[in-house]
């Protein structure tokens, strides 16, 4: 290789030699020219060495973006579904512990309760770990039967929860408007009648669709990387589904909280109007003696108190209802409406955009990981309950470890 001819890399690190012979077409006959040439050649060459260079510089920080960058996404990912599925599944466990454990707890009410956290439980166990595997391996791996079976779970569950809020609402309302007079009708046999209904109702709005929709003439066809459910581009059927799930469950949340509401507020104002007119009768009754003052207040007392006692509480109650039910609209509402919007777009990502279509996903599932948090801070009993079960298994852990030492 002649020593004057510049010497340049390529990508992939072989040698490049320019003979001027080549390059050039004419002859030179002056070395000064050619001295110049040469030097020309020499910049020209330096400085497309240091393109390449930067070149290829840019396309390794390129591939190794592309390397790294699905690890840490999925990374990431794992760590989120991770925690909430422990979340999940930890809070509405502990709901379920405490209702076994405390006897105060084993109301007719709760039993409402229960129902709502098995539900929520069954999609932490089951619904979110499955899902997580396709998110994360970003295709369907599990087979044809295992994704009917998801599809069943996730689509029935998540309908019974809204179900059971529905049910818990209404209880609620009972109590508030009735009072005395709901509590003697009440009993368990009831209230397992309606955990019933929340599951058959659920059932049958989803649980047939997705089983039989492969066997109807003209139906969509089961993609096996996908598993997707069949009804997804059926605009009919998803209205009839939507009303079931959401928007008559919505209407019915919305009007029995405007009726618990105006019951309260029409008892708070009686029981203010009762106290001023007892009070002025008191002050024209002045020719009473004292002791038939005192027998008149020891007899009224245990009423008013009675009543105003009972009006704090189901003010309590009409306020933790409206968070439950403020929560259930806030995750539940998006997807609702994005998923009628998509079954109506030819091309749904361009409609709506894959990725906040995913975080509307993942947002119904967040209604069930946050129902136990409502749960502990807005119920006295439900929050000592956790905090002895905690404290138990705290202290036992603490006892076996001592007995392990000595």
């Amino acid at each position: 290789m002649n020593p004057k001819w510049p010497v340049l890399w390529n990508a992939r690190g072989a040698n490049i030699s320019l003979n001027y012979n080549y390059v050039l077409p004419f002859n030179f006959t002056s070395n000064e020219s050619l001295n110049n040439i040469e030097q020309s050649f020499f910049s020209s060459s330096t400085v497309l060495s240091n393109t390449i260079q930067n070149l290829s510089l840019l396309k390794n920080h390129t591939m190794m973006h592309d390397i790294f960058s699905p690890y840490i996404t999925r990374f990431i990912l794992i760590f989120l579904v991770s925690l909430m599925t422990f979340m999940t599944v930890s809070g509405n466990l502990l709901v379920i512990i405490a209702f076994i454990r405390e006897p105060t707890i084993r109301t007719y009410s709760n039993y409402f309760i229960l129902n709502l956290s098995i539900a929520d439980l069954l999609i932490g166990l089951i619904c979110i770990p499955l899902y997580a595997h396709k998110l994360i391996s970003g295709e369907w791996y599990l087979g044809y039967h295992l994704c009917k079976l998801w599809l069943v779970f996730d689509y029935v569950v998540g309908s019974a929860s809204t179900l059971c809020i529905v049910v818990i609402s209404y209880d609620r309302y009972q109590m508030v408007s009735k009072g005395l007079n709901y509590l003697s009708d009440i009993s368990i046999r009831r209230a397992l009648k309606f955990v019933l209904g929340t599951w058959i109702v659920a059932i049958l709005n989803y649980g047939p669709a997705i089983i039989l929709w492969d066997w109807l003439p003209n139906s969509e066809p089961y993609l096996y990387r996908t598993c997707g459910p069949p009804f997804a581009k059926n605009f009919p059927y998803l209205v009839t589904t939507a009303f079931v799930e959401f928007f008559v469950p919505f209407f019915s949340l919305t009007t029995l909280n405007l009726l618990v509401y105006l019951n309260i507020r029409q008892r708070s104002r009686g029981i203010i109007s009762k106290n001023v007119i007892k009070l002025k009768s008191n002050e024209s009754d002045a020719n009473l003696t004292d002791k038939n003052k005192e027998k008149d207040r020891k007899k009224n007392f245990p009423i008013s108190y009675s009543k105003s006692t009972s009006l704090v509480r189901d003010r309590k109650a009409a306020k933790n209802l409206f968070i439950l039910v403020f929560a259930f609209v806030i995750c539940w509402c998006p997807y609702t409406l994005l998923t009628l919007i998509r079954a109506l777009c030819k091309y749904e990502d361009k409609c709506i955009s894959s990725f906040i279509y995913e975080v509307t996903f993942w947002l119904l599932w967040l209604n069930s990981t946050i129902n136990p948090l409502l749960y502990s801070f807005l119920h006295v009993k439900f929050r000592e309950a956790f905090y002895r079960i905690i404290c138990f298994y705290k202290h036992r852990h603490r006892h076996r470890s001592r007995t392990d030492q000595m």
